[in-house]
This record gives C-alpha cells, structure tokens and sequence, in this order.
C-alpha cells in the first residue's frame, strides 16, 4: 500500500522560495534526478509547504513506491525537496498463459519498469501458441539524462493465423471463416519524443519492417482448400507522428483524470511498397470515487486509406470486443466506446484483488479501400460495408501489492447481438 507522508521546514514559511535541489532517502534506488522528474517541478520553481501534497502525489502516481513522505529542507538560497521512498518491486520474471476464444498461448516475459532507478522501462517477451507466436523487446527511457527529450526502442517478430470472417450482416450470431493466412513479420522502431510538460509529449517514431504471406486457405486443418492469398508480401515502413496528453493520476490500480492522444501514420514513399495512411484519436477519462472504486469512459476513432492486408484494422477479442472472437472484424474504419467499473474485492497476502463490469461497443466497417495487386478481398468484403457490436461482461484483475505490474486477468463477455458468450483468460505480463 502506497503511504503518502508530508513533513514541515524547519520554520513556518509562507512566502514561496526556489527548488535548488532534491535528495533521495530511504530504500529506494531511485536518483535524484529522476525525483526531480516524476516530481513535475524544475529547479528553480518557487514553492511553498503547501505545495508537499501536489509532490507526493505526482510520486505515488508512478507507482513506483509502497511509500512516500517529502519534507523541504531550507538552504541559504532556497529549499531542497527531500523525497524519503521505499520502492516497490520493480522487475518480474513471470510466465504467461492465454486462454482467449480459439487463441491459446505459452509465454515467458522479463519485465523492468524503473531500470537503473531512472524509471527506464524493459521488456522482453516471447511466446509460442496455436495462432500466434512472437518475441518482442521494447526500451523506453522517458527523461533521458533527466531532460524533456525521450526515446524508445522496439523489436517485434510474430508468425500468426489470420482469419478473415463471413459476417454476413443478416446473421450477426454467424461465425463462418471463409480464409485463413499464415503471416510472417519482422520488424522494429525508433522513438524520439519532447515533453514540454509533464502531461504532454510530441513523438516522432520510425519503424519498418517486412511482411511475408503464405498458405492461404478455407478449411480445418486436415482438410482445406487453398485460395488466393490476401494481399502481397513486401517492406512496410512509415513515420508516425503520435501526440499525447495524460494527466491521470495512479495509486494501487486506480486511475483518474483525462487521457487523449492523436498519432497519424504514414508509409514513405519509395521505402515502403504499399502506400497507405492511417489516423488514431482516443480520449479516456477516468474518476476515482469512493477511494477506491473507478470509472472509466474510453472512446477510439481509427480511420485508414488503402490498407494492407496486415495493418488492416480490427475489432473482436478481448482488447477492445469481449463478447467476440479475436479480429472477428476488420475494415478501415473502426470505432470504439468503453464504459468500465472497478471495485476493490480486498487482499489476501500480497495481493489484490479487483473486480470489474464493463460494457463495450464498436464499429468496423470498409469505406477507403485499395484496389491495386496488393489487395485481394472477399466478396463479403465490399466497399461499404459495417458490423456494429456491443457487449457486457464482469471480470477479475489480481496485482501484487509490491509489484508494479497486475499479473491476472479474468474477463466473461457477453455478445449482445451474436449472442456468444467468451471467456479470456489471461496470467502473467498482463499489462505493461
């Protein structure tokens, strides 16, 4: 349990004076610097001991900490802000299983979320399962040598089954796969990002990668018919511009505030071999109430221009349409709207416990199609059409109390329109 303690100078002082400097005590390896960071105040800023709750705050808000007091220390030319921190578990070796509709796998992933105490994040995950198997490494330094500038590293390769359904729009309940493709991809990225406040930050990120299709086919697995493969394989490589504002607070689980973010992706041309755009808004906002219950409203409009077959967008499955199976809809418009309550169900040793329900409603559909050679569609994949879907459900998160990451998630969904219940099951690397 995050304990937020606040300490007085050593005189009454109610004029502000300036931040010269900040010290770590206590059992953290946390540096000062990184204090002085997650803090949301620079040196120089002119503060006051009215302002010790704000700074505690914005610490346990990292959750980086099982506990965090602050004091001021007075200096001939200002004050230095003694952070006293006892850290959390920081890192995590863990296996990982997923149960998911007709989606399951064996993972194992380390993940570190305050490397060398500079709140750098590393994870390194590999999985092996019946749709879908991949490794993927990511390096994120946010503060890098404590300024506002930040960077990101990503390597991700995945060979996976991808169904294409019927989804004939008088038989919402039908769960026909007229196709299924084997992808191979190899790929990485590089992210470079300014945050000229806390709560915003301006990303630039270059990835590219390649993408190899093959053995296309209608049918179970000892008796199939190949077809025509989706599209073409080929070098995928694009800018993305992604901007972000979050001004959320965290404490054990529970969040409050607002999120938004704006990323437009666009392959370059004479690199890239398939031409396409895609646009990306989200905006959540999150309430914390009665300590600590939460309610969060998420919201998402995508929209693509001559997609590929693989960066297509999706809907179905637990990241986005419990109730449905995994991808069950694609286009190049996609909407979502997400109405989530959490609750505390207590704690039993080191962890605790969360429950959840939730309704989810989303819409995908095909209104900017390619036609070139890189493109092959199915006939129920033409030009205008849409699936709109809702559902409702209950679920379960466990955390550990000394770690930062939740370790288990339990979701019963409920498709109102399919009428399909589905159970996701998630234990490990959860969330990161």
């Amino acid at each position: 349990m995050a304990i937020i303690a606040i300490g007085t100078t050593a005189r009454a002082e109610t004029t502000p004076r300036p931040i010269v400097g900040f010290r770590v005590e206590g059992r953290s390896k946390v540096t000062d610097r990184t204090v002085r960071y997650l803090s949301h105040v620079e040196l120089g800023d002119r503060i006051t001991a009215a302002d010790i709750p704000k700074l505690a705050q914005a610490l346990t808000s990292s959750e980086l900490f099982e506990s965090v007091s602050i004091r001021l220390e007075e200096v001939p030319d200002g004050v230095i802000v003694v952070a006293t921190l006892d850290d959390k578990h920081s890192w995590i070796i863990a296996p990982a299983l997923y149960v998911l509709p007709g989606n399951q796998a064996l993972g194992i992933g380390y993940a570190e979320n305050d490397l060398g105490g500079n709140n750098q994040k590393m994870l390194l995950y590999g999985q092996l399962g019946n749709r879908k198997s991949l490794f993927f490494g990511t390096f994120l330094d946010p503060s890098v040598r404590g300024t506002k500038w930040r960077t990101r590293f990503d390597l991700y390769l995945y060979r996976r089954l991808d169904d294409e359904y019927a989804n004939p729009t008088s038989d919402p309940s039908n769960k026909t796969i007229l196709r299924t493709t084997s992808s191979t991809y190899l790929g990485g990225g590089w992210l470079l990002g300014y945050a000229p406040e806390w709560w915003l930050v301006t990303d630039l990120r270059l990835r590219g990668g390649y993408i190899y299709l093959r053995d296309a086919y209608v049918g179970d697995g000892t008796s199939r018919m190949a077809l025509p493969l989706p599209g073409t394989s080929g070098r995928d490589i694009s800018a993305q511009l992604i901007v972000t504002a979050d001004a959320r607070g965290h404490r054990r689980g529970v969040s409050w505030g607002p999120y938004a973010q704006l990323m437009i992706d666009q392959s370059i041309p004479g690199l890239d071999e398939f031409g396409y755009s895609v646009g990306l808004l989200r905006a959540y906002y999150s309430w914390r109430l009665l300590h600590e219950h939460e309610l969060e409203l998420r919201s998402i409009i995508n929209v693509g221009y001559h997609l590929p077959f693989h960066e297509e967008l999706t809907l179905g499955g637990e990241p986005d349409l419990r109730g449905y199976d995994l991808d069950q809809f694609r286009g190049d418009v996609r909407t979502l709207f997400r109405a989530e309550y959490s609750v505390p169900l207590g704690t039993i040793k080191w962890f605790v416990l969360r429950g959840i329900g939730f309704w989810d409603t989303g819409y995908a559909g095909n209104h900017f199609l390619g036609h070139g050679p890189d493109r092959n569609y199915l006939p129920t994949q033409h030009d205008g059409v849409g699936w709109w879907r809702n559902d409702v459900g209950v679920g379960l998160r466990v955390y550990v109390s000394s770690v930062v990451l939740p370790l288990l998630g339990l979701d019963f969904g409920y498709g109102i329109e399919g009428h399909s219940p589905e159970v996701y099951f998630e234990v490990g690397l959860t969330d990161f």
